[in-house]
């Protein structure tokens, strides 16, 4: 049942964002609104896109094979 409500204060929160013009407002709401809804959050994709990221075997081979033509 909280969920619900954390899903009403989210919309909530946007809308009286719009009717003061409050971009920030907004965008909290909205985050709010996934996290109630269960989703990852923006932060949570920003935290992931600044680690590192493996590579991957054939990125590695077509490295190597680019090499191997110098």
């Amino acid at each position: 049942m909280s969920s619900a409500r954390d899903k009403a204060q989210a919309f909530t929160k946007q809308l009286v964002g719009q009717m003061v013009g409050d971009e920030l407002l907004v965008q909290e709401g909205k985050e709010q609104e996934r996290e109630a809804a269960g989703e990852p959050s923006k932060a949570h994709h920003e935290e992931r896109n600044r680690r590192p990221q493996p590579r991957r075997a054939a990125n590695r081979k077509d490295a190597a094979s680019r090499k191997d033509k110098d």
